[in-house]
């Protein structure tokens, strides 16, 4: 977008970015979702079903018949009594210890039961706002140091983004080695760069390639604990409570919502911060920001990926 702003001007970046919004809306009327497919899928299945099929004679028609008779005569069976008038007008009601939030909202109460899926809520909000901070100073600091137009400012963020292509690697290496390992080498790589960026301060060749390095690690280094992970084995522990539809959507709701305050808290912090003391001060507080979800990640993140789903099944049987 800088370079865009530097040759064609303010509203071309607009008409683009419209453009964007308009084919993502585009796209989204395309969608097809899962119930729907489910309904497709099951009307395909009756018409296989219902189709004659080769060298069927009527005797085995009158045998299928006379198993569904059968099958109903044992549902009726095993069908519990229906009541009379020595039944009891009024059931009484069982007795739940859950508080009031657990009754009134229990899926919700399910999630923010897990530490773990609170620190992955956390660790979402901590990368947003680092990146919010960064997309709100960057660009003022680089323009006064260096001198630098918006073309520079919006290709140095190059750095930070270009390192997300590989994030199906360092998915990878938190399925071999344990999502605790690598979320902790994230987080204190992250801090550690960020502190790093204080030394830069003059309008030398050193200087900016200094930068472009701590920003590319500050851009691999960003992860934070697998959440969609941890709400499908909620799913499968608590699947009377959250039925087929499964926690994803509600889940997906809190890390929208960890996303959004991070992207509103962190301009706020980074430009208070920015304006009122200097460019150290500023680095040295979103280093210290970045380094408090590692106790989370270090007390409730999970190891291997094998190694969750064997405590997962010794925690299902246990319960069973």
């Amino acid at each position: 977008m800088g370079i865009v702003y530097d040759y064609l001007g303010y509203y071309a970046v607009f008409i683009i970015l419209f453009g964007v919004i308009a084919f993502d809306v585009v796209l989204r009327g395309f969608m097809v979702e899962k119930r729907t497919a489910d309904k497709w899928r099951a009307k395909e299945a009756n018409i296989h079903d219902d189709s004659p099929v080769e060298g069927t004679h009527p005797d085995e028609e009158t045998g299928s018949d006379s198993d569904s008779t059968m099958a109903e005569t044992e549902n009726t069976a095993l069908r519990p009594p229906s009541p009379d008038e020595r039944s009891p007008l009024l059931h009484s009601k069982p007795t739940s210890s859950q508080s009031w939030i657990g009754r009134t909202f229990p899926t919700m109460a399910i999630l923010a039961s897990s530490p773990r899926l609170l620190v992955a809520i956390y660790g979402a909000f901590t990368h947003t706002m680092l990146l919010a901070c960064i997309d709100s100073i960057l660009p003022l600091f680089v323009k006064r140091t260096f001198e630098w137009t918006s073309t520079g400012a919006g290709v140095i963020f190059l750095t930070i983004t270009c390192p997300s292509l590989f994030g199906a690697f360092f998915g990878a290496l938190s399925d071999r080695y344990g999502s605790k390992i690598v979320c902790l080498t994230g987080f204190a790589t992250t801090a550690i760069n960020l502190a790093l960026m204080a030394v830069i301060a003059h309008n030398a060749l050193l200087d900016k390639i200094l930068i472009c390095i701590f920003l590319v690690f500050v851009g691999k280094s960003l992860a934070s604990a697998d959440l969609f992970y941890e709400v499908g084995i909620l799913t499968e522990t608590h699947s009377e409570t959250f039925g087929k539809g499964g926690a994803y959507a509600q889940a997906y709701s809190l890390l929208c919502l960890a996303l959004g305050a991070g992207t509103a808290f962190g301009p706020i912090w980074a430009g208070t911060f920015y304006q009122k003391t200097n460019w150290p001060i500023t680095l040295a507080t979103l280093a210290g920001l970045t380094s408090l979800p590692a106790l989370g990640v270090y007390l409730y993140t999970g190891g291997s990926a094998n190694d969750e789903k064997e405590a997962s099944m010794e925690d299902s049987d246990g319960r069973v």
